[in-house]
């Protein structure tokens, strides 16, 4: 999903310090992050890692995933389908709420009915515009019930099927959609306006929840304090009080050599690449790098560098490995297109571009190409690792003859400005979902009559390619490699972005806590199952 780019690329805010009113203990967990939660309302899941963390906590999601990307079948237990159409999702039958009752298919169908309604306002619930009755912004009238919404239908107090109008993939099911659907107790929260649930604080201290934490304490520019729920329906927390810290990433090294951070978790923060060595080799600590998953994409406007021979310059014409040495001490890899290789469907035979100067300034001089102004240049303020590789890329692409300004800004006003088609190139960090990443391909990369994507690209046989991607039978990874290969050597030929590096997550946990899974997926999955060593 779209989303998914919030998850690395959101500001850096707060500090460890004074006035954080959550404080290192020896009977509490500390949690570091560094970035924000943005909301610990459900209804208003902006499906950023921390924000999903944060929530599932309290509220666990119907599925989630595991960094081998499997699933985990939490609330639910068992989902079929026999036609990527029509599924059906069975909860668990064991699953309860806190206060005894049982979690039923009238608190899932609730959950997606107030989720997708116009009243919340959610945005992020865009895909379920592929099931019939919700519009083509996936939502529903405020007053709208079961009846009025074909696709979805209750068979039975702890069954219920969604069914699509076009055939999904059902990795790609339970990873967009049922990982995002958090059932929220009916029998407490029927009655309510949609503004009374968007505006409730009481998911900020919720007296009943489905999950292993219950919210006591909140400043979402801070932290979010939890208490174990004792009544846990798969069994009470070993560990009683659960902190998540927003700190900047300049004060996570000092945070675990003080004592103050237990857990670092891959993805949830940006770690200055100066202090990682440093903490690897900290004792007391388990460090341990994931594979590589975060991609730094250069997106690049088609509309203002219509000329394939100079996009394909400023793919040669990079020092990518460069970049992963220099910055990142060569904990990732470089790769072109769209996947790397965490995925099952990366296509370990497309070799990345290397990086060739001569064969860019050939690439220049078979352009019909001339420059009045300079290109802009946009990155994310909120990235500062950015800030010195653009500066490294506007050298080399001023050895090409390219005048690029660079210009940072947030986050929000970048994507605004991209959205409108402002730029000439932009670069984020933006992490697709390993196990699906046809949702966001699509988005990057399909266009239509009546959109357009963020680099004005333009290609039927990429539609057809994404097209024939939706239609591989389940289980089919190497129809689905061979189809999404495709895609990749596209945009390597094609270049409407370049993916500059793709990171490797560190994980960091203290030896005071056992039995913590580290990785970039399914680390609070058992967080019940954490234990405290003496």
């Amino acid at each position: 999903m779209l989303v998914t780019l919030l998850v690395l690329v959101m500001t850096l805010l707060a500090s460890l310090g004074p006035g954080v009113a959550v404080q290192a203990s020896e009977d509490i967990v500390n949690v570091g992050v560094t970035y924000t939660f943005n909301t610990l309302n459900p209804l208003l899941y902006d499906a950023t890692i921390v924000n999903h963390a944060a929530i599932s906590l309290q509220f666990q999601p119907l599925v989630e995933l595991k960094s081998d990307m499997t699933f985990d079948y939490l609330i639910a237990d068992k989902v079929t389908t026999e036609d990527n159409l029509t599924f059906t999702i069975h909860l668990n039958d064991e699953a309860a709420w806190s206060d005894g009752q049982p979690i039923t298919a009238d608190d899932v169908i609730f959950t997606i009915l107030k989720t997708t309604s116009k009243g919340i306002g959610n945005l992020n619930v865009y895909n379920y515009s592929n099931f019939e009755g919700f519009d083509a912004g996936g939502q529903l009238a405020d007053d709208a019930k079961l009846e009025d919404v074909p696709a979805l239908k209750k068979l039975d107090e702890k069954t219920f099927s969604l069914t699509a109008r076009h055939p999904i993939p059902l990795n790609s099911f339970l990873a967009s959609y049922l990982r995002y659907i958090y059932p929220l107790p009916s029998h407490i929260l029927d009655g309510q306006s949609a503004e009374e649930l968007r505006t409730s604080t009481w998911f900020n201290a919720p007296d009943v929840v489905s999950g292993p934490y219950r919210l006591v304490d909140l400043n979402l520019d801070h932290y979010a304090a939890y208490t174990a729920n004792e009544d846990y329906w798969r069994g009470s927390p070993q560990i009683k009080s659960l902190n998540l810290k927003i700190v900047q990433g300049s004060g996570i090294l000092a945070g675990l050599q003080s004592g103050e951070l237990d857990i670092v978790p891959a993805t949830m923060a940006a770690i200055p690449v100066e202090d990682q060595a440093v903490i690897c080799e900290m004792e007391g600590l388990t460090a341990s790098y994931d594979k590589p998953l975060t991609n730094n994409y250069l997106f690049i406007n088609l509309e203002s560098i219509p000329d394939v021979h100079v996009r394909r310059a400023i793919l040669q014409g990079i020092n990518r490995q460069l970049l992963l040495e220099g910055f990142l001490q060569g904990q990732g890899e470089v790769t072109d297109g769209f996947l790397n290789s965490y995925s099952p469907y990366f296509d370990d035979q497309l070799e990345a571009a290397a990086f060739d100067p001569a064969a860019a300034k050939d690439e220049m001089a078979e352009a019909d190409w001339s420059q009045d102004e300079p290109l802009l240049f946009l990155i994310n303020s909120g990235d500062p690792l950015m800030t010195h590789v653009s500066n490294v890329i506007v050298q080399q692409l001023k050895d090409l003859g390219l005048d690029v300004k660079v210009q940072a800004m947030d986050l929000g006003s970048l994507l605004g400005e991209v959205n409108q088609h402002k730029y000439d190139l932009m670069a984020v960090q933006y992490t697709m979902v390993p196990i699906d990443p046809l949702a966001d391909m699509v988005w990057l990369a399909s266009s239509s009559e009546d959109a357009v994507n963020w680099s004005n690209y333009q290609s039927e046989e990429i539609n057809t390619l994404l097209d024939q991607a939706a239609l591989v039978k389940d289980g089919d990874t190497e129809s689905m490699q061979e189809v999404l290969g495709k895609i990749d050597r596209l945009i390597q030929t094609d270049v409407p972005l370049v993916n500059l590096y793709v990171e490797s997550p560190l994980s960091v946990v203290s030896d005071r806590v056992d039995h913590v899974s580290p990785g970039s997926y399914g680390m609070f999955n058992d967080v019940h199952s954490w234990t405290l060593v003496d």
